[in-house]
């Protein structure tokens, strides 16, 4: 049971919740997540109900009998709308800080609790939902300058998946958002999932089901035709965002606008949902010079998943590619290249998008026809192409080193293939090792799998066994310092 609200405890501030313009159909869920949890204990509730004409009242009413001290409540004689009701609301609460519920937002008690703890310890760390009573007029401006995110869902035969990916994106702390899901034919429940959450969440979806499965172009595609995001994110639909991904990739690209996009680390789920963890790719959070991550991106790819990275729409116009085999697995790659040419980079080495990994991935049948190892390839050559029109010589000269890795990286997928006891896939990356520079056979890993072929069963256990604790050759076992001239960022 929750205690009367004091604002006088300086060690456990008063926090008012401002839940208004809220849907009926959720609002005693949103009143159970508030009073049901035990984070937060020094709580206030100011309810607005714009004049409805539905049971929101009575609901209130209930809780407000059931919980006495907790609530001040109001109802609207007109439909005032969401700016004067967040005014008012605003100005009727007591706490230090405040978490803003409106248009069927989630409250997330463990979130919020975070947000205040960074919020006592730093000034100026400021959050879209959760805020500052005393920053009255940046509250204001940010009703009306929280810039929208466009959340694109592509998706064919996934509907196993889809639901935790929408509940995802919908329970996020950051409200402006719009989800565009395109569905290529799918012979599953996707569409009658996509169709109930279009229903649950009137005006933030727009669905598509193309006739026939016309490729994964062509559905994201139908997501872009019609968005108005700032900001959009590529969310493959059996993946999920995990708490905060939307309110910290916002926030630190209007924090820093010379970024064309933030890159986020992940934790890998497979299909039944079990996490594992990996390092993130660089040791710290921040800020990258763009012509520093073009170089980086000669070498290696930083971010395996499209989902990990939201992009300033405005400025992919031009830079992407569509159409191809080589599209369908490094079109983003190419974009994100070009955009590097141009722009700066943001990374947050803090865990924020949950990638699944599972047998129907498109990068399994990548495995069976070397395009792992055959695309990057093909990538630096176009890369180093790119990076000579825009005069990035650093980048450009970079080439013979990118391939000399790619080589290596052959020999990776080669292990990863044995480990998965299919020699002759792993036998064909061995050879195509060499094929893309002969220097590799001196490598001693090389020469241990070159041992491998010939060996008796025994033999060639021993040698998979020594192999496997090779650092660095199964996955990648380090993180790396940032590139020259990273400025480092607090997240």
């Amino acid at each position: 049971m929750l205690n009367a609200p004091t604002a006088s405890d300086p060690n456990n501030p008063l926090v008012s919740i401002l839940v208004y313009n809220y849907d009926t159909q959720y609002l005693r869920q949103c009143f159970d997540s508030i009073f049901k949890q035990t984070l937060l204990d020094n709580i206030e509730i100011i309810y607005f109900c714009d004049a409805s004409n539905n049971e929101s009242w009575d609901i209130a009413l209930e809780y407000a009998h059931k919980f006495p001290g907790i609530m001040t409540m109001t109802r609207n004689r007109l439909n005032l709308g969401l700016e004067r009701n967040f005014k008012n609301c605003h100005r009727m609460a007591r706490g230090k800080y405040y978490v803003n519920l409106y248009d069927n937002h989630s409250f997330i008690p463990d979130y919020v609790k975070q947000c205040i703890k960074r919020m006592e310890s730093d000034q100026f760390a400021d959050f879209s939902m959760v805020r500052r009573k005393s920053s009255y007029s940046a509250a204001l401006l940010g009703m009306n300058i929280d810039p929208l995110v466009s959340v694109y869902v592509f998706n064919y035969n996934y509907g196993r998946y889809l639901r935790q990916c929408f509940n995802s994106v919908f329970s996020q702390s950051y409200s402006n958002i719009e989800v565009y899901f395109s569905d290529n034919a799918s012979t599953d429940d996707s569409w009658d999932i996509a169709n109930a959450y279009a229903m649950r969440y009137p005006g933030k979806m727009q669905i598509t089901r193309n006739r026939q499965n016309f490729g994964t172009d062509e559905n994201v595609k139908n997501c872009i035709m019609n968005n108005q995001g700032k900001y959009h994110i590529l969310l493959c639909s059996d993946d999920a965002l995990m708490p905060g991904y939307i309110d910290k990739c916002v926030h630190v690209m209007e924090t820093h606008p010379s970024a064309g996009f933030v890159i986020v680390h992940r934790t890998i789920i497979d299909e039944n949902g079990q996490r594992s963890e990996e390092l993130p790719f660089y040791n710290q959070s921040c800020v990258i010079p763009g012509n520093e991550q073009a170089a980086v991106y000669m070498l290696a790819g930083v971010n395996p998943s499209i989902s990990q990275i939201m992009y300033n729409t405005a400025r992919t116009k031009g830079k992407s590619a569509y159409g191809g085999l080589a599209a369908r697995w490094y079109g983003t790659r190419i974009m994100d290249f070009n955009m590097c040419c141009e722009f700066d980079t943001i990374y947050i080495k803090t865990p924020l998008l949950m990638h699944r990994l599972h047998s129907q991935n498109d990068y399994r049948s990548a495995d069976d026809n070397l395009m792992q190892c055959i695309g990057p390839y093909v990538l630096q050559h176009q890369f180093a192409e790119i990076a000579s029109f825009y005069n990035l010589t650093k980048v450009a000269d970079r080439l013979p080193e990118s391939l000399d890795k790619v080589s290596r990286l052959c020999l990776r997928f080669c292990m990863q293939a044995l480990i998965a006891n299919d020699e002759k896939t792993a036998l064909r990356y061995f050879h195509l090792s060499k094929a893309i520079s002969l220097d590799v056979i001196v490598d001693p890993v090389f020469e241990q799998l070159d041992e491998y072929w010939t060996a008796d069963p025994s033999e060639k256990i021993e040698i998979l066994n020594s192999l496997k604790s090779t650092d660095n050759l199964v996955t990648r076992s380090i993180s790396y310092d940032p590139p020259a001239g990273s400025i480092s960022l607090e997240i």
